[in-house]
């Protein structure tokens, strides 16, 4: 099986469409044709359905089980055409949730990337789902995320763990009261953080329906928290930070019957690249560090040696 082979695969898989594969990669349609039915030769399986008069194709089921495997096979091939330039230096490639690279990992990485000018970083912000994937494919060395995915060859290890707080304005009705029934729905600015907590919400703030605005990401709190009655429940780090940029803003603690905690996990490869072990600890002490001299977060990593 060669490289082009698992290159013109792929393309059909992405385009559903030879013809659209081959005008991609810059061949002829029966050359990718033939790709395609050499390598089913080879592994004896089909790997696309194929009808008479439809010109898309889709996989078989074996195809299905294949993809994984070809995303693999084209992630190591890469690797092997980057070994000359092992010698001159290392890259480390981390996807993160945008919580964690807005609020949290910023300055880490800067840090990082002076103390060690040999190791080059990647960066990526996505959904936890997208990290666990990317990392199955081997398409990134270490993921952060906030929620678990079954994922066969990503190892995934607790890290932290947060409470929530609600933070406020110091002039807002709230802060001169400390009654919870003074944070009117129609104000909140909202984000998820799983069924257990909007659960917990709903429960709390039965007409949480009249929220003020709901979020995507909390890189877009700072654009909405301006306004004087707004305010947020969030991870008591992000508050932290929050807080230290607006110095009008504090918050309190959730004590009764709080939210469930947020926790994080650290993502890596079953099946790592053999320097990627060393350059990802590397990376990870730094992030250890982090953690355990900021008072909003507990430490949970413990991850088997080896």
């Amino acid at each position: 099986m060669h490289f082009d082979d698992i290159e013109t695969f792929l393309s059909v898989v992405e385009h559903t469409n030879i013809a659209r594969a081959a005008d991609q990669l810059n061949i002829g349609q029966g050359t990718a044709s033939a790709r395609i039915q050499h390598m089913e030769e080879e592994l004896g399986i089909p790997l696309f359905i194929r009808q008479k008069g439809v010109k898309k194709v889709s996989l078989t089921p074996e195809g299905e089980y294949f993809l994984s495997i070809a995303h693999q096979w084209l992630s190591l091939w890469k690797q092997a055409q980057q070994i000359k330039n092992i010698m001159v230096f290392r890259e480390l490639r981390i996807a993160a949730v945008d919580t964690l690279n807005q609020f949290y990992f910023t300055d880490l990485y800067k840090k990082f990337v002076s103390d060690n000018p040999h190791i080059r970083l990647y960066l990526q912000t996505e959904h936890s789902t997208e990290i666990h994937q990317l990392i199955e494919r081997q398409q990134i060395d270490m993921g952060f995320a906030f929620n678990l995915h079954r994922s066969p060859n990503v190892e995934a290890y607790p890290l932290y763990q947060e409470n929530h707080v609600v933070l406020y304005h110091k002039t807002s009705l709230f802060a001169r009261t400390g009654r919870f029934s003074d944070l009117k729905p129609c104000h909140e600015i909202y984000q998820t953080f799983g069924k257990d907590y909007d659960t917990w919400h709903q429960r709390h703030f039965p007409h949480s329906d009249e929220k003020y605005i709901s979020i995507g990401t909390f890189s877009m709190l700072p654009h909405f928290i301006d306004f004087p009655e707004a305010w947020v429940i969030l991870p008591q780090g992000a508050a932290d930070i929050l807080i230290a940029r607006n110095d009008g803003l504090t918050y309190c603690p959730l004590t009764e019957d709080p939210p469930p905690a947020r926790r994080a996990y650290v993502l890596f490869s079953r099946y790592p690249k053999p320097w990627v072990r060393e350059v990802s600890d590397l990376f990870l002490e730094k992030v250890l560090e982090m953690i355990q001299t900021n008072s909003a977060f507990s430490l949970l990593y413990n991850r088997p040696s080896g």
